[in-house]
């Protein structure tokens, strides 16, 4: 019985694995749509909660935007850094007044600032309530039609804005996810942005992660209608959608929370809807450079994973279309999370039983034959959106893939299956991981100015 569920379970995984790679390969491309006529309001939402240390890169990436129609809120929440400080340094803020639309909790807010410097930046003030409630903050006091989310560790490219407007333009779109770069895994070089892997082994690992899991899993998973996050480092929503949806709910996973509801909502009410996946649109983002950071990071998304498992438990196939309800629980729930455990044991039980020594070694030379196949694919398809190394980087990558794909994902179901057991204990606890504050600056026309910070 145990030896057919293994098998079952394997070509499940071996269907949804060959699907993550076909899929892109045919399909995705850079999209040849003209610029609409008309810029749709933007407002970009910021919570900060003491990023003291990159702030003012984030802030410098945003005045660098190719875009006009444009409103932007720092959420100060609570910090205890002098955050506040330095977005007044560098804005000249001066108190002012906007009404609310009162229809979305929050905690207090102290004060609403406006830059004397750049009159479309605003700074909200609060008392502390985490990112959920700094973003339903912003939500309120936002005019604009579209809300983008923005990490403060996050630095937009200058036409991720003009991008992300050209797939709103569908007025089937209601949400949208950006395309999440690595900062570490780029270089500057002569007034240019490159892809590099001069890195360490830690952000290697990172970089080829995050390239999959965007080039690959976000668009096949958009083509099927069945994107389950939308990054809170890049998000973009139509405001409606947002109130319809009764704004963020505090977890510790807002960004997968507020998918699934709009995933609830284009089921019920919504039909016809989708959430769209624009890899056009690029920002750049910190990773954990230390095992310590990056294991906080990891348990922390498995804990938001195996609480939004839970809280839509109902919603599955009955609020939620066919496929999202069967790529969470198929691919993120028994592949990604339950198959973890077994994934770690049968080797052991293997070796010390020494039973079906040919066929797990067969099923483990397919998994990572498939696993080297799956990067292969996703080299090819960020190629086609000029994500291209230098020859030298691009061998050094080659021979990463194997070590990538034999050890760094083992640490990965590591992460999963702790995360997974921590979540039981500590349901709300959220661990920060440190900033770096080595961040990217561009120039309008894309080059780049300079790096500042770390």
């Amino acid at each position: 019985m145990i030896l057919i569920m293994t098998i079952v379970l394997f070509c499940i995984f071996g269907l949804f694995h060959t699907i993550y790679m076909f899929i892109p390969l045919y399909t995705s491309r850079p999209q040849k749509q003209n610029d609409p006529s008309k810029e749709t309001g933007i407002c970009i939402l910021i919570p900060a909660y003491n990023e003291s240390l990159v702030i003012k890169n984030c802030l410098m990436g945003i005045q660098n935007v190719n875009y006009t129609n444009l409103e932007v809120f720092f959420i100060n929440d609570g910090s205890i850094d002098n955050t506040l400080k330095i977005l007044d340094d560098l804005l000249t803020l001066k108190k002012t007044f906007r009404g609310k639309l009162g229809r979305l909790n929050h905690e207090r807010v102290n004060d609403l600032y406006r830059s004397q410097r750049f009159p479309n930046i605003f700074v909200i003030d609060k008392e502390n309530g985490g990112k959920a409630d700094a973003l339903n903050t912003g939500i309120e006091f936002a005019e604009k039609e579209i809300i983008i989310t923005l990490d403060a560790d996050s630095v937009l490219e200058p036409n991720a804005l003009k991008e992300m407007n050209k797939a709103f333009s569908n007025n089937k779109v209601v949400a949208a996810g950006g395309l999440v770069n690595i900062v570490q895994g780029y270089k500057n070089e002569r007034n240019a942005f490159t892809p590099s892997f001069k890195i360490s082994g830690l952000i290697r690992f990172q970089v080829v992660q995050y390239m999959t899991s965007f080039y690959l899993h976000k668009a096949t998973q958009a083509k099927l209608q069945s994107m389950t996050v939308i990054a809170g480092a890049f998000g973009a929503f139509r405001k409606s959608i947002l109130l319809e949806a009764k704004g963020y709910r505090k977890t510790v996973g807002e960004d997968m929370d507020i998918t699934l509801r709009i995933q609830e909502l284009i089921g019920t009410k919504m039909k016809g809807k989708r959430i769209a996946f624009v890899p056009e649109a690029v920002c750049y983002t910190e990773c954990p450079e230390s095992f310590k950071n990056l294991f906080k990071q990891r348990i922390r998304w498995q804990k938001a994973f195996v609480d939004c498992v839970i809280t839509y438990r109902k919603s599955f196939y009955r609020k939620m279309n066919f496929t999202a309800s069967t790529y969470l629980l198929f691919d993120s729930l028994l592949l990604g999370t339950l198959s973890a455990y077994s994934t770690l044991l049968v080797p052991v039980v293997v070796l010390i039983t020494m039973s079906h020594l040919k066929l797990a070694f067969l099923l483990l030379t397919i998994s990572i034959s498939l696993a080297i196949l799956q990067n292969i694919a996703t080299l090819i398809v960020s190629s086609r959106y000029g994500h291209q190394y230098e020859i030298k980087d691009f061998v050094s990558l080659l021979f990463f893939i194997p070590f990538e794909v034999m050890f760094y994902r083992v640490t990965g179901l590591l992460f999963v299956s702790i995360g997974t057991i921590i979540y039981f204990f500590d349901k709300e606890g959220w661990s920060r991981s440190e900033r770096i504050g080595k961040q990217i600056v561009f120039h309008k026309e894309g080059n780049v100015t300079k790096n500042i910070g770390g």
